[in-house]
């Protein structure tokens, strides 16, 4: 495009007189932008080919800030002239029209003017006469020779041009000669561009520590310039590294090994895809959820131990029961020549298995016949009740759930038995609420005898003797703060006892996370259930430390009733529970029989009134029996877990009945009594009132239980309390019978025993198959010949035991 040189034109003055002065600048402005645009459309040449850069009214040299209107209709003079554009098509048709001559020369049709308001056609029009009598006709030649480009490009007409040229205008017209009327448009004021400076590069947020090694593989320290922290790595491959971070503590991965990777340049990079070049193998402990085996080896080792069974993509395995692969390991990688470097870690995740697995082999071995693990306790002790015991010492760190009639001290002590007896763990901490203190150590002495005393029953953790074994009774009822600080406990087994259902407890991630210390697998296994899972699920995945039963599953292997015998303190002012005349007056008279082999009528009644005499009833066993229940009845009946709805107590004496019913201890609940001669009608209104009163203890003599029909109290949900120890065993299940019916399956029941009394001797004789006779428990007036045989062939067995 050929472009022309500017010329100027002479300052305009700043100051016209008069009123016509005001529209004068205007006027001239536009004549002489038309004698401008007539006269260079000559000298210029505009192809017709290409179209003309469009210049806005905004390249010219004004400054930036808007001027009044004034002001610029009096400047128009002084604006440099412009080269024709295309932004001047309109004013050469102006021209055109103006000039007689040039309208007789054939001319490009001009494109149809943009419709204007009146007012403003009206002030166009007088501003083109205005102009053309002032102003001298321009050449025909040059005002009619617009070329085809320019005629083509009135189309195109800039509308800033026509805007502010109308504002100019009205602005003449107009009497206001300081500012342009509001709301009228402000030319736009282009900004000037200018380059934005280079941002520089923001530094690596991490970067590399001095290292010894050259190569690629090796030790690294990783410097975080965000935080300030440095961690330290291991890298032996593209996804083989080890960090001690506290991330990778937790989770087994982190991101400081992608940031290391992404520091290596090319021929780093390359090393490292080349593999660790080395005849030497290392099998490092991956933490997290499930803790696993990672197995790097170099390039050099032979493919025959390079490929190992088992591993994943990289190269991991389960650390649970790696203990065999790893002794295969390391022999061939002896026998190969190879370096084989364990780190000190795995060995102790992997002794945690192998001693489980240990446990087991030797109580198979050693309970193979039941007699040694019967041995081991004072006191008989439940199938269901064994199995709990030897579950938990095989897992080590378990939780026991059962139902709670289904007796979880027993197994808790069967538990603490035979981790002292067979592993030599020792000493037992029980942590168990206060409440539950006495029938804690009234368990472990009827269990343990004399090493009961070895085992710390406590509320909070003791200072001394530090726990081998620590057992929390109730973990669903201890407080955050108490949980807290029986984790801190350093206590190497663990048992912990539910008294309800915990796989449906929000808690049961936290006590799995105490329990799987060493994540063997149950704590990942029960975080990666999903949020809805059952019961079933949990139970499935928890299988290695949760044992969870209700009575419904055992059925098969539960008695009618689950009996505990309760052993109580009722020695009187001289510190014995044996009356000493009746027991003097038994061996005088088995003294007798044993020489004569004959008793009269008069001894036969000395005997029979002596052995009834025998029976602690003292009144310190009488109230001791009566804390008992009431104590059974809180465990039973009041506790967070009911194993039982209501109490029944049992005897063979109405006497022993009507002093429990009136002792203070029961007397202030109170409890309900039936009795063998009750006609029907009392019997019905005692055992309304039992069934809705609070209390719920009923206490029934043998008689008076023999009266109801069989299994009427079968769906009460009752818990058995046996005041008295039969001469016969077979008197506590026709109990059980009497009150539950035939299909009576693990009913919680008690059985109230004084300590160094004719209970004693009595349990122990029957325990060792001694049958007394069946009369004793109502003993006639007088006794026949084999009768007095029968009694005088036990009696001196029952008396070698007091």
């Amino acid at each position: 495009m050929t472009t022309t040189t500017q010329r100027r034109r002479p300052a305009a003055r700043k100051t016209r007189v008069g009123d016509e002065a005001a529209s004068l600048p205007v006027a001239e402005a536009v004549t002489d932008a038309v004698t401008d645009a007539g006269n260079e459309a000559a000298t210029e040449t505009v192809p017709r080919t290409e179209a003309a850069e469009p210049v806005t009214p905004a390249a010219s040299a004004e400054p930036a800030t808007p001027k009044p209107a004034r002001k610029r209709a009096s400047r128009a003079k002084a604006v440099p002239a412009e080269p024709v554009t295309t932004e001047a098509a309109p004013e050469l048709a102006a021209a055109a029209e103006a000039a007689p001559e040039a309208a007789a020369e054939p001319a490009a049709p001009a494109p149809a003017p943009k419709k204007r308001p009146a007012r403003k056609r009206a002030t166009a029009a007088e501003v083109h006469t205005d102009t053309e009598a002032s102003t001298e006709p321009a050449a025909p030649t040059e005002a009619a020779a617009p070329t085809e480009a320019a005629a083509s490009a009135e189309a195109d007409a800039s509308t800033e041009v026509e805007a502010s040229t109308e504002a100019e205008v009205v602005a003449t017209e107009s009497d206001e000669s300081a500012a342009p009327r509001k709301g009228r448009r402000k030319p736009k004021v282009e900004p000037a561009v200018e380059a934005a400076p280079a941002v520089p590069a923001e530094p690596p947020r991490f970067t590399l520590g001095a290292r010894e090694d050259d190569g690629v593989f090796g030790d690294y320290e990783l410097r975080d310039g965000l935080t300030g922290a440095t961690c330290r790595l291991r890298l032996l491959g593209r996804q083989t590294w080890r960090c001690d971070c506290a991330g990778y503590r937790d989770q087994g991965t982190c991101e400081h090994g992608e940031h290391l990777l992404a520091l290596f340049d090319a021929a780093q990079q390359e090393a490292l895809d080349a593999g660790w070049p080395a005849r030497e193998a290392e099998v490092w402990l991956v933490p997290g959820p499930q803790r696993r085996l990672q197995w790097v080896c170099g390039r050099e080792v032979p493919d025959r131990l390079r490929e190992q069974d088992g591993l994943d993509e990289q190269l991991r395995r389960s650390a649970e029961g790696g203990h065999a692969w790893l002794q295969e390991l390391l022999s061939e990688a002896r026998s190969l020549g190879v370096v084989l470097r364990v780190d000190a870690p795995v060995w102790s995740q992997l002794a945690c298995g192998r001693d489980a697995q240990a446990r087991v082999q030797r109580i198979e071995a050693a309970m193979a016949d039941g007699a040694a693990m019967r041995a081991l306790l004072r006191d008989e002790l439940p199938v269901h009740a064994w199995e709990a015991a030897l579950f938990a010492v095989c897992a080590g760190r378990a939780l026991v759930a059962d139902d709670l009639g289904l007796g979880q001290r027993g197994a808790a002590i069967a538990a603490i038995r035979l981790w002292g007896e067979c592993f030599g763990v020792k000493p037992a901490v029980v942590i168990a609420p206060e409440a539950a203190h006495a029938a804690w150590r009234r368990d472990l002495t009827r269990w343990l005898g004399e090493e009961a005393k070895s085992v710390t029953v406590a509320a909070t953790p003791p200072a001394k003797p530090q726990a081998a074994l620590l057992v929390v009774d109730g973990i669903e009822s201890v407080e955050p703060e108490r949980l807290t600080a029986l984790r801190a406990v350093p206590a190497p087994q663990l048992l912990l006892i539910a008294h309800q259902e915990p796989l449906a407890d929000a808690r049961l991630v936290e006590w799995i996370d105490w329990l799987d210390d060493m994540r063997r697998g149950p704590l990942a296994r029960l975080r990666a259930l999903p949020d809805d899972a059952g019961k079933k699920l949990k139970r499935e995945a928890l299988e290695s430390v949760l044992l969870s039963r209700r009575k419904r599953e055992l059925a098969d292997q539960l008695p009618a009733a689950l009996l505990s015998p309760v052993w109580l303190d009722g020695a009187g002012a001289n510190g014995a529970s044996l009356p000493a005349a009746p027991l003097k007056q038994l061996r005088q008279l088995i003294e007798r029989w044993t020489a004569l082999r004959f008793l009269s009528s008069a001894e036969q009644q000395q005997l029979l009134e002596a052995l009834s005499l025998l029976p602690p009833a003292s009144r310190q066993a009488l109230a001791a029996k009566a804390e008992a229940v009431l104590a059974l009845r809180r465990e039973w009946i009041q506790g967070a877990v009911p194993a039982a709805a209501r109490l029944v107590v049992c005897a063979r004496s109405e006497t022993l009945l009507d002093s429990l019913s009136m002792s203070p201890q029961l007397r202030r609940l109170p409890p309900q009594r039936l009795r063998a001669g009750d006609a029907p009608a009392a019997r019905a209104a005692a055992l309304s009132a039992w069934r809705s009163a609070e209390a719920g203890v009923l206490l029934a003599s043998d008689d008076a239980l023999g009266s109801l029909p069989g299994g009427a109290l079968a769906e009460d949900r009752v818990a058995l309390v046996h005041a008295d120890l039969p001469w016969q065993p077979a008197v506590l299940a026709h109990r059980v019978e009497a009150v539950c019916g035939d299909e009576a399956c693990g009913v919680p029941a008690a059985l109230l025993l004084i300590e160094d009394s004719l209970d004693a001797a009595v349990l122990r004789a029957q325990r060792d198959g001694v049958s007394f006779p069946d009369w004793l428990d109502a003993a006639p007036a007088w006794l026949e010949g084999d009768q007095l045989d029968a009694l005088m062939a036990v009696l001196p067995t029952l008396l070698e035991g007091l």
